[in-house]
């Protein structure tokens, strides 16, 4: 089974960083903190989709990683270099040996 991970992680040479929203401003604007770095599979592939509330979006792509290594969720933000991204919904996969892999959809 390590011998697949090892494979599989060849292509997931990408890091992105996730940061926590920890609260709400009197004005209602999200703050947010705690800085965490994952590394997986950045894929920008425009689709339509739902997000948690059933609405429809535009994903800009999908971010794949191995295993749900933090909880991710969508009050998380999505940063890319310079580029800042809103989660429009986070996928956990999983196969008979429990969880595999999230899959992290994401637009603007």
């Amino acid at each position: 089974m390590d011998a697949i991970y090892s494979k599989v992680a060849e292509f997931m040479t990408d890091s992105v960083t996730f940061t926590a929203k920890t609260s709400v401003d009197k004005y209602n604007k999200a703050t947010f903190s705690g800085d965490t770095i994952v590394t997986g599979r950045l894929i920008y592939e425009t689709t339509k989709s739902k997000d948690v509330q059933g609405i429809e979006v535009i994903d800009i792509g999908r971010f794949i990683t191995k295993g749900p290594a933090i909880t991710i969720t969508a009050g998380h933000k999505m940063v890319v270099g310079a580029d800042t991204f809103t989660i429009n919904a986070v996928d956990n996969i999983a196969d008979e040996n429990g969880a595999h892999h999230t899959v992290i959809r994401f637009g603007r």
